[in-house]
């Protein structure tokens, strides 16, 4: 599934995500943006294309109408260079949004032990560190918080040297509904990737920036076999939104 599809059922399964609009052309961008409010991130829609980054096919902070006509179209065109066969959904318009520690969460299958949930830190933790728990599917939302208070990094989810604690209750929220997902659908859905979540100061909550969700069926043959993101795609600018 695209970006959008997978955020679609996430939202469904009662995780938080952005709201978000894929536009057509140029001129439903505009109006979605529009609608949406600026500044907005621009990204391709396309299940054909994992890493949007790599493939010129996001813009970030695009602060007007004019900047997203340019926008759309340039990565219109960057991504036909990149993948010229890919198939394409269209262009994803999304809020830009900020503040926060970067997490991510994932359920891949086990052929012995079924889904396995992911949590760990995202941004530059999630390459440098290598820092996640894991369990197998599905798991309490106590399960998922004591996870994420395992986690090496979790002192700068806890407050650490005058941070704002982070919501840490509505990211194990998280963690255990997409574990729930994931099971109840275990013969259909391979792999999921939810990489970035925005996860706010305390009383805030969390936003799912960016998700894959890879299908039993196509899981050997597709690239997007690889890992779901591109850490901190969305962190580079102030945790914003893309991959």
């Amino acid at each position: 599934k695209n970006e959008f599809h997978a955020k679609q059922a996430l939202g469904q399964a009662g995780i938080d995500v952005p709201r978000e609009v894929i536009a057509t052309d140029a001129d439903a961008a505009v109006h979605a943006a529009d609608s949406i409010g600026y500044p907005v991130v621009l990204k391709i829609a396309s299940e054909d294309v994992a890493h949007k980054t790599e493939a010129g096919g996001v813009a970030l902070d695009v602060a007007d109408a004019q900047a997203v006509r340019e926008a759309h179209a340039r990565i219109l065109a960057n991504v036909a260079r990149h993948a010229p066969g890919a198939r394409i959904d269209g262009v994803l318009v999304a809020p830009m949004l900020r503040g926060g520690t970067e997490m991510i969460a994932g359920v891949s299958q086990d052929p012995v032990f079924g889904p396995i949930v992911m949590v760990g830190m995202g941004g530059i933790y999630a390459e440098v560190l290598n820092d996640v728990a894991v369990q197998t599917a599905p798991v309490t939302e106590d399960e998922a918080l004591a996870m994420i208070r395992s986690l090496k990094m979790f002192p700068i989810l806890d407050g650490a040297r005058g941070r704002p604690k982070a919501d840490v209750e509505a990211a194990a929220r998280s963690v255990a509904r997409l574990s729930e997902f994931a099971y109840r659908h275990r013969d259909d859905v391979a792999d999921i990737d939810m990489n970035p979540i925005l996860v706010r100061p305390e009383g805030q909550g969390v936003v799912v920036l960016d998700a894959l969700m890879i299908p039993r069926a196509t899981r050997a043959s597709t690239p997007a076999a690889e890992p779901a993101a591109e850490p901190a795609e969305q962190g580079q600018a102030c945790n914003s939104n893309n991959r």
